[in-house]
């Protein structure tokens, strides 16, 4: 940190357009708290809110070379986190509507012997559905929707981006709803072929 006391943080980001990882540190200690407070405020969410800021210096990482030192750039820096944060929420929502929509296919509704079966081969089609996942989507689907973990600790332990996670589970949760809808309409069928 010594060797960066003192510079501007026009000079600080032309350090890190050469690729100066060192310089990244002091740009993010001296916005992390009102970065972080900014991102709370409209996501209403601490977790939420930490997930953005550790996604958006990462992309300011990634993208350093697109940064203009002339320009302000804790306006830069906003407009990425707001931006960030707003596709975050879309996919949560969008998420979050799968989920209830492939509830509607696994539920239980009584104790009946037929619902029990019903109940026995949605469930069957919902892990042929996981089954058909790609490698690393079916390992964080598993991980964040089977064992309940975080996707900041599904993070950690994969190695990856929070934001890998986040898009992983939505094309998950996009492709098991496509079986789902796949597997239904073929029974459908069947059931009104049986009828001739």
């Amino acid at each position: 940190m010594d060797n960066y006391t003192g510079l501007t943080e026009k000079e600080l980001i032309i350090l890190l357009q050469q690729d100066d990882e060192g310089a990244l540190r002091p740009l993010y200690e001296s916005h992390l708290k009102p970065l972080h407070y900014f991102i709370l405020r409209i996501a209403k969410s601490k977790e939420l809110a930490e997930d953005v800021v550790q996604d958006v210096f990462l992309k300011l990482w990634e993208n350093r070379n697109q940064i203009n030192p002339d320009q302000p750039f804790k306006t830069y820096l906003y407009t990425i986190a707001k931006r960030h944060l707003l596709n975050m929420l879309k996919r949560i929502q969008h998420e979050t509507f799968i989920i209830e929509e492939i509830k509607k296919y696994a539920a239980p509704v009584e104790n009946t012997t037929d619902l029990q079966i019903e109940y026995s081969e949605s469930n069957n089609v919902l892990n042929e559905a996981i089954d058909k996942l790609p490698p690393q989507c079916k390992a964080i689907f598993m991980r964040c929707k089977i064992q309940g973990m975080p996707y900041k600790e599904v993070a950690a332990e994969l190695g990856i981006a929070e934001g890998t996670v986040h898009a992983q589970m939505v094309k998950a949760l996009r492709i098991i709803k496509e079986y789902i809808t796949f597997k239904n309409a073929i029974l459908l069928l069947l059931a009104y072929l049986k009828n001739y």
